[in-house]
């Protein structure tokens, strides 16, 4: 018998069955044009550590040209 191993789901991000998280995310964080909806696969949202959004990228944003975000967010959390 052969098993299937899935790590991700599909969630919905726009629409009317949008997840609760991506709706808090979006509204907290709009697109640089002022739009919600988030348009492609592997848009990115950095949370701070008491789960403030931090800031939004879109899906052409590098994960590597994140780090000097994740390591401001870290320094923020280090002098709390």
């Amino acid at each position: 018998m052969e098993s299937k191993v899935t790590f991700f789901e599909k969630e919905q991000v726009n629409g009317a069955n949008t997840r609760e998280v991506f709706s808090f995310l979006k509204s907290a964080l709009p697109a640089e044009d002022g739009t919600t909806d988030i348009r492609w696969n592997f848009g990115k949202f950095l949370v701070d550590h008491e789960g403030k959004p931090f800031k939004r990228f879109g899906s052409t944003m590098p994960p590597a040209k994140l780090e000097k975000y994740i390591e401001q967010l870290l320094k923020t959390k280090e002098e709390k």
